[in-house]
């Protein structure tokens, strides 16, 4: 009878990759999940501040008077920070947790307006800005860095052919 072959004889061994590589700048996936998470949950927390400040007719400067409300382009402008971060963390977006910070900061900014009308809403809003700055603060530890290691190989294999 013939001999038995192994299987590396066979087939070489295939390398398995993954569907795309991670750039520097990008957040892991972990932290990605976590990030988009957090982002919803601020969507959330603003409906829950629209929807207390209309239950007990409290106008937000955002919602304004029930009587003569302001437009839905202004009623949705807080909202606006919050989609962005969570499509941005969607799509990979490099240097998520400093744009994380940023919009953190829009909500704490619509929370300070409204602080000074009403100020259960206000500092509602700014704690639900703060936990999400908290939130981006924390994932800048999940943040791929560039290898040094093969940054600088290319460089000098180009110096060791000249």
């Amino acid at each position: 009878m013939s001999e038995i072959e192994s299987a590396t004889e066979v087939a070489p061994a295939q390398e398995v990759r993954l569907a795309r590589t991670p750039r520097a700048g990008e957040l892991t996936s972990g932290w990605r999940i976590v990030t988009a998470f957090t982002w919803m949950m601020v969507v959330v927390g603003l409906g829950c501040v629209w929807k207390t400040s209309d239950q007990l007719g409290l106008s937000t400067w955002w919602l304004g008077p029930r009587g003569e409300p302001h437009s839905i382009v202004i009623q949705l402008l807080p909202f606006v920070p919050p989609v962005l971060m969570v499509l941005a963390a969607i799509n990979h977006v490099r240097y998520l947790p400093w744009f994380g910070l940023a919009a953190s900061g829009l909500v704490v900014l619509t929370g300070l307006f409204d602080v000074v009308r009403f100020t259960g809403l206000g500092a509602l809003e700014i704690a639900i800005g703060v936990a999400a700055g908290v939130v981006s603060l924390v994932s800048l530890a999940g943040i791929y860095r560039i290898d040094m290691t093969t940054a600088v190989e290319p460089a000098v294999a180009d110096a060791s052919a000249s």
